[in-house]
């Protein structure tokens, strides 16, 4: 079995969204900024004894600048 979850972040906007299962680990950070539509990405989780965890936001304005620290 999969459970498929899509987050999307549309305009401008940002939204960190981090993942883990098992041995499985990916943060990134979509944005809609400069996009004709939303930014997208679909995770799938599998069946396994391994808890799943998703974390996504805070979702906060994207004024196009880079991160710093």
């Amino acid at each position: 079995m999969t459970i498929m979850v899509k987050v999307s972040c549309n305009g401008n906007y940002k939204c960190p969204v981090s993942y883990k299962q098992g041995e499985r680990e990916e943060s990134f950070t979509l944005s809609g900024r400069g996009k004709s539509g939303p930014d997208e990405r679909t995770i799938p989780f599998y069946h396994s004894a391994d808890a799943m965890t998703l974390s996504v936001g805070p979702e906060e304005q994207d004024n196009g600048e880079e991160a710093s620290g």
